[in-house]
C-alpha cells in the first residue's frame, strides 16, 4: 500500500466513525435528516474507497469519471436536502434541476479530449460553491444555539475552499497525502460540528417542551398532581390551581400531606376511604365527592388518576387530575328537578281530579249526616273530619298548581307594583312572628308576567322566610337590575338550609316544617320555569336569600 492509499484509508476511517455515529443516532431517534446525512457520508466514503484509493482506473475512463462525478453530485445534494430538513427550510426543486443540468454538462465535457483537471473543474467547483452556501446557512441560523453552528459553518467553508485546488492536485503524487489528511480533518470537523448542533438543538427543544408543558400544567384550571405511594407516601407535585380550588397553596399541601383529606366533606370521607383501600381496582371509575374550601364554601370535585408501576410491577405512584364540577352538579340537579317537576305535573292533572271527586262526595255526606239529630253528640267529630277533608282539598289545590299544562296569562306588569300591593299581607304574617319587613325596591323596567302567579311565588317565598326566623328577625325584599336580568331577592335571618335538604330543594313533599306539605317551593320553581326565570339560593348560618332572575330582554 503506497502513501496515497494509506492517506485515503486514514481519512476514510474517520469518515466511517462518523457514519456509524449518524446511523446509531438515526436508529435511536428516527430523525430523517440524520439518516440522509449518514447516507450522504456513506456515498462520499464509497467514492474514496473505490476511486481515490486507485482500486478502479477511473481517471482515463469515460464511465469511471462520470460515476465519480455523479457520486460527488449525489452526496452534495443529499447534504443540502438533510440540512433543509434540519433547519426546517423548504427544499426547492431547482436544486435537483440544477444538479441534472450540471451532470449533463459534465458528461459532454468528459467525452471531450480536455485534460483531467478541466473535466473535474465544473463538478468540483459547483460542489465547492454549494459547500460555501451550506456553511453560510449554518452560520446565519441564529435560532440554532451554541457554537456548533459556527464550527460546522466555517468547516464547510474551509473544506469547500480547500477543494477548489482539487482539480489541480488530484494528479500530483506529492500533494495528495497532505490534501487527503487536511480534507479528512475538515470532514471530521463538519461531522463533529453537526453532532454538536444536533445535541444543542435537541437540548433546546427539550427545554422549550418542558417550559411549554410546565406552563400548561401551572396555568391549567384543573389540579394536576403526582402522588408517591412507595417507598414513602407524599405529594411530589401539585399544580398552582389547587389554591383556587381549595384556598390553600401548593406549599401548604406539601407541608401537610393530610390537608386535602381534612378538606373532604365529612359525609364523603367514607367514600374516599373506600376508594383508597381498593386501589388499583377503584381507579377504573372517577371519584366524585365534596370538599370544603378554606372559606367554608362546599364544592363538588371529580378525581381521575392512572397508576404508575416500577419494574417489579409494584404500584409506586398515582398521577391524575382533580376537577371542579360544582357547576355541572348544579346543572344536573336543575335538570333532575325539572324532570321531577314534569313528572309531578303530568300526574297532577290526572290524579288530583280523581281524588277531589270522591272527597267532595264524602264531605257532602258528612255535612248531611252531621245535621241529623242522632249524630249531634258527635258533632265535633264531624267538624274535625270536614276540616281534614278541607285541608286535603287545599293540598290537592296546591298540587294542581304543579301541572305543566297550566296556562298563564302574561302581560306587561311592574314587578315593584305587585310587591307593594302584596306588602300588607306579608307584613300581617310577619307581625305575628315578630319579624320586620323591609322593602328595597330599585327603579326597574316592567316585565312580561302573570300577576297572580308572581303574587303566589312572592307569598310562598316570604312565608318560608318568615317561618325560618322562629326567634324573629328581618325580612328583606329587594329588586335590582343585574346586566340583562331583573332580580327579585327575598332574604331572611334564619339559621340557613341544611346541606342534605339543599341538594333536594324543589323536590315535591320535601320539607323541614312539621306541618308543611313540601309543595310551596316546587310551585315557585314551576312558576319561575313558566316565566323563563331561574331561582338561585345563597344560604349560610346567618340566613338565606332566594334570588329570582327574570330576563328583561325577553319581556
Amino acid at each position: 500500500m503506497d502513501i496515497i492509499q494509506l492517506a485515503v484509508v486514514g481519512s476514510s476511517i474517520g469518515t466511517i466513525s462518523i457514519i456509524l455515529v449518524y446511523i446509531y443516532l438515526y436508529i435511536i431517534y428516527r430523525e430523517t435528516f440524520m439518516g440522509i446525512w449518514a447516507l450522504s457520508w456513506l456515498i462520499l466514503l464509497s467514492r474514496y474507497i473505490i476511486f481515490d484509493t486507485g482500486l478502479l482506473p477511473w481517471r482515463h475512463s469515460f464511465l469511471g469519471l462520470t460515476i465519480y462525478q455523479l457520486l460527488i453530485f449525489i452526496s452534495v445534494l443529499m447534504f443540502v436536502r438533510g440540512t433543509h430538513i434540519f433547519i426546517n427550510k423548504f427544499f426547492n426543486k431547482w436544486w435537483i434541476y440544477g444538479a441534472i443540468i450540471v451532470t449533463i454538462t459534465s458528461i459532454f465535457i468528459n467525452a471531450s479530449h480536455l485534460p483531467l483537471a478541466f473535466k473535474l473543474l465544473l463538478p468540483i467547483y459547483v460542489c465547492c460553491f454549494v459547500g460555501i452556501w451550506l456553511g453560510l446557512i449554518f452560520i446565519r441560523q441564529t435560532n440554532l444555539p451554541g457554537i456548533g453552528r459556527l464550527i460546522t459553518g466555517y468547516a464547510y467553508i474551509f473544506w469547500s475552499l480547500f477543494n477548489l485546488t482539487a482539480p489541480f492536485t488530484i494528479g500530483g503524487v506529492q500533494f495528495l497525502p497532505i490534501a487527503y489528511s487536511i480534507g479528512g480533518i475538515l470532514r471530521l470537523t463538519i461531522a463533529a460540528g453537526t453532532l454538536i448542533v444536533y445535541f444543542e438543538k435537541t437540548r433546546t427543544d427539550l427545554v422549550k417542551q418542558e417550559t411549554m408543558y410546565r406552563l400548561l400544567t401551572e396555568n391549567a384550571i384543573d389540579i394536576i398532581y403526582h402522588y408517591q405511594i412507595f417507598p414513602k407516601a407524599k405529594i411530589l407535585y401539585l399544580s398552582p390551581s389547587v389554591l383556587q380550588l381549595t384556598g390553600y397553596s401548593s406549599n401548604e399541601h406539601y407541608a401537610d400531606h393530610t390537608l386535602f383529606y381534612r378538606l373532604i366533606y365529612p359525609e364523603d370521607q367514607p367514600l374516599f376511604d373506600t376508594f383508597k383501600n381498593n386501589i388499583p381496582k377503584s381507579l377504573s371509575t372517577p371519584l366524585v365527592l365534596r370538599i370544603t374550601r378554606k372559606d367554608d364554601t362546599i364544592l363538588w370535585i371529580e378525581q381521575k388518576c392512572v397508576p404508575i408501576y416500577d419494574e417489579n410491577n409494584r404500584l409506586v405512584a398515582l398521577q391524575g387530575i382533580v376537577r371542579d364540577i360544582t357547576t355541572r352538579k348544579k346543572l344536573e340537579q336543575m335538570s333532575s328537578l325539572f324532570d321531577r317537576m314534569n313528572m309531578v305535573g303530568s300526574m297532577a292533572a290526572t290524579v288530583a281530579h280523581e281524588i277531589r271527586n270522591p272527597l267532595t262526595t264524602v264531605r257532602g255526606y258528612l255535612q248531611v249526616l252531621g245535621r241529623k239529630e242522632k249524630y249531634q253528640n258527635d258533632k265535633e267529630k264531624f267538624t274535625l273530619m270536614t276540616e281534614e277533608i278541607d285541608r286535603a282539598n287545599s293540598i290537592i289545590k296546591e298540587y294542581l298548581s304543579l301541572s305543566r299544562e297550566k296556562l298563564i296569562n302574561l302581560k306587561i306588569c311592574p314587578l315593584n307594583h305587585i310587591i307593594q300591593s302584596l306588602f300588607p299581607l306579608v307584613q300581617a304574617d310577619a307581625i305575628s312572628s315578630k319579624v320586620d319587613v323591609v322593602l328595597e325596591l330599585s327603579n326597574i323596567s316592567d316585565l312580561l308576567l302573570d300577576e297572580n302567579e308572581i303574587r303566589q311565588l312572592l307569598l310562598n317565598l316570604s312565608r318560608n322566610a318568615i317561618e325560618a326566623m322562629t326567634n324573629g328577625g328581618k325580612l328583606t325584599i329587594r329588586t335590582f337590575q343585574q346586566k340583562t336580568d331583573i332580580v327579585l331577592s327575598i332574604s331572611d335571618q334564619g339559621t340557613g338550609i341544611p346541606s342534605h335538604i339543599l341538594d333536594k330543594l324543589g323536590t315535591p313533599f320535601i320539607t323541614t316544617k312539621d306541618t308543611g306539605t313540601g309543595l310551596g317551593l316546587p310551585i315557585c320553581y314551576q312558576i319561575a320555569h313558566r316565566h323563563n326565570a331561574t331561582i338561585k339560593i345563597d344560604t349560610g348560618h346567618t340566613g338565606t336569600t332566594f334570588f329570582v332572575y327574570f330576563n328583561s330582554e325577553t319581556s
